[in-house]
């Protein structure tokens, strides 16, 4: 691994930490999520999963409100990783054009649910609440979960795509990165904002 793959994976996870912390004031409104899938489009599944992974556990440790018990911490660690996973697999169906502003947003609001689903799982069962625990907690809950949802799916829908067009014309990407396209990444057809940005 060259040392400025190490470099730029720390600089995502430092990126993703500090996006956490940016919007924590916030509830439901995060960049944490979006980061990471970006990291992992550009960087490969293996490095975003790892920098998924290091980068939720890195913002839990130093969250001002405390550590996440020990359940919690690894649905949101597993989450995380699946969230970086999820950017390299993407990106090998769109080397040369971004993906769709639909697609994208789809992704966001997906991933975001499974992350939602896997947390809320982990602390009714760290609790002994069992099933009727869990459905309480859904339904209590519903808003919020509805709410972190919808927002990282226009967070992935309408920055990412801006973001992708932009990042892949730095040269350290072009020369180092070998999910980076040679070419100048195309916008998705028909999608009039992917071509401005």
């Amino acid at each position: 691994m060259h040392h400025r793959e190490i470099i730029l994976m720390a600089i995502f996870i430092a990126l993703a930490v500090a996006g956490g912390f940016f919007l924590a004031q916030f509830p439901n409104i995060e960049l944490v999520t979006a980061i990471i899938f970006l990291s992992g489009m550009l960087l490969g599944s293996k490095r975003g999963a790892f920098i998924g992974a290091v980068a939720e556990f890195l913002y839990s440790f130093f969250n001002p409100y405390g550590m996440a018990a020990p359940p919690l911490l690894l649905a949101q660690i597993s989450s995380m990783a699946l969230t970086g996973a999820a950017g390299g697999v993407m990106q090998k169906f769109f080397r040369q054009r971004q993906p769709p502003i639909w697609l994208l947003g789809f992704t966001g609001f997906f991933l975001t649910f499974i992350f939602d689903l896997l947390t809320t799982l982990s602390f009714t069962l760290f609790v002994g609440t069992g099933f009727a625990g869990f459905i309480t907690a859904i339904t209590l809950g519903l808003y919020f979960y509805i709410a972190h949802q919808i927002s990282n799916g226009m967070i992935f829908a309408v920055l990412l795509p801006i973001l992708l067009r932009h990042l892949h014309k730095l040269a350290v990407l072009q020369n180092f990165l070998p999910n980076a396209p040679q070419a100048k990444l195309q916008p998705s057809v028909n999608f009039p904002a992917e071509r401005k940005a």
